[in-house]
């Protein structure tokens, strides 16, 4: 048996490969799809995420016979481990060949990683905060994942199991088909908001998409507010809305962006979706450049699935029906440009709130995924 070496990542060509490898070893998975190539350069760069302040990080390569053969990235969240009085390393971009030594090399350099910072846990798939890809695949490996998510083989769960770790959350994902009409009930309850309450539909310019920047960061300072509760979430800072603006910017669809406002004109709900990019992220193994971003930009506009990313309302404003509002835009413009169904993105089991607003449409649970937790000891 050939030796299996675990090495740290300490520069940029060896990031490449990080990022790269997942591509190499999964393209062949009909229902893999990578992760934009530049953004990850950005993400794991400490110069470039703000997240890194707040986050110590360790990448490591596993090599067997000179070749590159899996991969992890662990993080420290001072952050999190301090609001919630925990001593964990999370790990995250985990992948690696069919090999059960291989993933525990890769364990073994966690472990030593967290060991050497007085942590007593290992958990993930998690990131630096929710608006990193988190939670490895359980169910649902035949299903495309979105270019949000992560896609896993079955095998990834047998060895995590293998190892001891156990389950800490579920997140569940849904397609949604889009309805030939508006849905009669939510027409009323929107004329009933109309009557009772000053909210609008703010309406960004296509041709002038700059103005949608402050309502970004409002967009993020408002999940602050109403996801804080939910599992392991750590808050968005104001330098890492600026990073996260820059790289969602691009990618937003003014159409599929409903943004509701009170009469002083504060952001008290939005719905955010974008068509599915996944098949140009497929086609150019998740690079955009030098010729991908052609592809790319040109799904954004044809696609026939929409990615459900975010929706929130202000804790004030929950009762008021507000949601019905985002919907009806939602379904008027996905009946507009023949929009087929959309997929929700990993919602935790426990969260009914958000698993309710589907009930009135023809939707399937069609994914999986849970966060896996092991105590370790020196």
């Amino acid at each position: 048996m050939s030796t299996i070496v675990i090495k740290e990542v300490t520069s940029r060509s060896m990031l490449k490969t990080f990022i790269d490898f997942p591509t190499h070893l999964l393209k062949h998975y009909p229902a893999f799809t990578p992760a934009i190539f530049e953004d990850e350069l950005q993400n794991l760069n400490p110069k470039k995420n703000p997240a890194h302040r707040y986050c110590d990080t360790k990448l490591f390569l596993a090599y067997q016979n000179n070749k590159v053969v899996g991969r992890v990235c662990g993080i420290i969240n001072h952050y999190s481990n301090t609001k919630y009085k925990e001593k964990r390393l999370r790990f995250n971009r985990i992948d690696f060949i069919e090999d059960y030594d291989v993933f525990e090399s890769l364990m073994h350099g966690l472990k030593t990683y967290a060991l050497a910072n007085q942590l007593d846990t290992l958990v993930g798939p998690l990131g630096f905060s929710d608006q990193d890809k988190e939670g490895l695949l359980t169910e649902g490996f035949d299903e495309r994942n979105m270019f949000v998510t992560l896609y896993s083989p079955s095998y990834y769960v047998g060895f995590f199991e293998r190892y001891g770790f156990v389950k800490d959350a579920t997140w569940n994902e849904y397609q949604i088909k889009v309805p030939l009409r508006i849905p009669e009930h939510l027409l009323r309850v929107v004329e009933r908001i109309q009557e009772r309450h000053d909210f609008r539909l703010v309406t960004i310019p296509k041709k002038n998409k700059s103005l949608l920047g402050p309502y970004i960061k409002k967009i993020l300072a408002l999940m602050n507010l109403t996801y804080g509760h939910l599992y392991g979430y750590v808050p968005v800072e104001e330098e890492l809305m600026d990073h996260l603006v820059n790289q969602y910017l691009p990618l937003i669809q003014l159409d599929y962006l409903q943004l509701i406002v009170d009469s002083k004109n504060d952001l008290i709900a939005f719905g955010l979706m974008i068509p599915s990019p996944v098949m140009a992220l497929k086609k150019h193994d998740g690079h955009l450049f030098p010729f991908g971003f052609i592809d790319f930009f040109s799904q954004l506009k044809s696609s026939k699935v929409l990615d459900m990313l975010l929706v929130a309302v202000h804790p004030d404003y929950k009762q008021t029906g507000v949601l019905a509002m985002i919907f009806v835009e939602g379904i008027k413009q996905a009946i507009k440009h023949k929009i087929d169904y959309a997929e929700t993105g990993p919602e935790l089991a426990y969260n009914q709130d958000i698993q309710s607003l589907w009930k009135h449409f023809e939707t399937r649970q069609h994914k999986s995924r849970s966060a896996f937790i092991k105590k370790i000891t020196p």
